[in-house]
């Protein structure tokens, strides 16, 4: 759970979070260990519920809680970890110490939970795991602030809490050149920006697409020499065959991360991804079922599993999934993803009251999901009219993938042709296959993508029609 912060100023929360989430990114890497994720403990933030409540919400056995206080240069971080069933202390430590030993508490920490929980590891190799991967305080203290913010973004598709963690991120990278895990971090923050079907866009003024690649190139380069497990580089490697739209190779050595860190779901859905772009079936199935099953517990992983289930599964399977999903996490993504799931399942009055429960959570409605509604009755000039009113026409790379989805649903592919021209035009292939998870988009126009799927041996199916496309009244 999220630690709390207990200092007397309470001007330590980034701390405490940030303390709370390394600990968790530390023993998820343990095969063993099946831990909740950061999107599922943190929605507990400031509740009021009990320990049996939450672990029963959350599908887990056990659960760890603590506290920063902190006080100039001296630090006090409690933790204890208690068995759910029946509120036993398994576990429980302080630690009062300078503020220079929180990379040696937080390791501590780890290592004394995992074994708690009677990990299969040997000690020496549970110690690897959990290291932080740079022995400057403060160099730490810049990370954890950054991981922090980054899982506030990620949480509720936040985009300028995310461009915070980076400038963390860069900060960190810059205190230890050799702290890998800064430079990986950082160059994942570039990969999120060249994603251009993603929420995750920095809306402030933005570089030419093709230096945002040799931001990440450099990063991810830097985090490859410097990775301090062979494991850490293969999920570098594989980031970076994915830039290069490697796409065989990514899969395989995604797949060859997983098989060390089986939960790790930012693998499974990178793994899925790179399988979709791959027209890859068998991986398809495979990572589909992992996150199916994950999402029953976690929901970024729901997340994930909804963002491919409505191209993917029987149309029904996904909605009744995502209104289930819901009920458990109302989250922006979800709710999203869940309004796409019933339409393509044509059920489009229990998908506008989606729609308006997330303009209710979120304070103003989503225009895709306005534009997506309002095709499904019908209503060709309001989809218009939000074509013009959010997305206008000139091409943006925050304006691109809206102005194709909603000239997609429109019918008018001539001019959603030309929406993606412009993308293509900066001649960075990895910019364009962010279109290749769309069942309906048609890679055949775009000559250079279509000589990177040929490499790769991928035969694509026909693009499918939209079920919700516009027929007007």
């Amino acid at each position: 759970l999220p630690f709390a912060d207990l200092s007397q100023d309470q001007d330590q929360e980034w701390f405490a979070d940030g303390l709370a989430e390394e600990i968790l990114n530390a023993l998820a890497r343990t095969p063993d260990l099946l831990i909740s994720a950061r999107t599922s403990t943190f929605a507990y933030k400031g509740t009021d519920k009990d320990i049996p409540t939450i672990a029963a919400e959350l599908g887990v056995a056990h659960v760890l809680e603590g506290s920063v206080r902190r006080a100039g240069e001296r630090i006090r971080v409690t933790a204890q970890l208690i068995r759910a069933a029946d509120g036993f202390h398994l576990w429980s430590q302080n630690y009062d110490r300078d503020a220079t030993d929180v990379i040696e508490i937080q390791e501590d920490l780890a290592i004394q939970i995992a074994n708690a929980l009677e990990t299969t590891m040997d000690p020496q190799s549970l110690k690897d795991m959990v290291r932080v991967g740079t022995s400057n305080v403060e160099d730490y203290q810049a990370y954890i602030h950054g991981a922090a913010l980054r899982a506030e973004s990620l949480l509720e598709n936040d985009p300028p809490t995310l461009i915070e963690a980076y400038g963390y991120f860069e900060e960190a990278r810059k205190l230890d050149p050799e702290f890998s895990h800064a430079h990986g971090a950082a160059a994942q923050y570039w990969v999120s920006q060249m994603s251009l079907t993603s929420f995750h866009f920095d809306t402030s003024e933005l570089m030419p697409l093709g230096e945002m690649m040799q931001m990440f190139y450099e990063r991810n380069g830097i985090a490859i020499a410097t990775a301090k497990n062979n494991v850490d580089a293969l999920f570098l490697r594989a980031e970076r065959a994915e830039v290069d739209l490697r796409l065989r190779e990514a899969m395989r050595l995604y797949r060859e991360y997983l098989d060390a860190r089986p939960n790790d779901l930012i693998a499974w859905e990178a793994y899925l991804e790179n399988a979709v772009r791959a027209s890859d079936d068998a991986a398809v199935r495979e990572a589909m079922a992992v996150l199916r099953e994950a999402g029953l517990k976690r929901p970024e992983a729901a997340s994930y599993f909804m963002d491919y289930a409505y191209q993917h599964l029987e149309p029904n399977d996904g909605a009744e999934y995502g209104l289930a999903a819901i009920e458990q996490w109302p989250l922006a993504n979800i709710m999203y993803q869940t309004h796409r799931n019933l339409l393509f399942a044509q059920r489009v009055d229990t998908a506008s009251e989606v729609m308006q429960s997330f303009a209710q959570r979120y304070g103003r409605p989503h225009p895709l999901m306005v534009a997506r509604q309002k095709c499904a009755e019908g209503d060709t000039a309001g989809v218009r009219e939000i074509l013009m009113r959010f997305y206008g026409d000139e091409v943006t790379v925050n304006s691109g993938n809206p102005q194709w989805l909603v000239l997609k649903m429109l019918g008018e592919e001539e001019k959603a042709v030309e929406v993606l021209r412009n993308f293509e035009a900066q001649q960075v292939p990895f910019l364009m296959a962010s279109w290749l998870k769309y069942m309906h988009f048609d890679p055949a126009p775009f000559r250079a993508l279509m000589t990177i799927l040929t490499r790769e041996n991928v035969e694509r199916p026909p693009p499918i029609t939209l079920p919700y496309a516009c027929t007007p009244k």
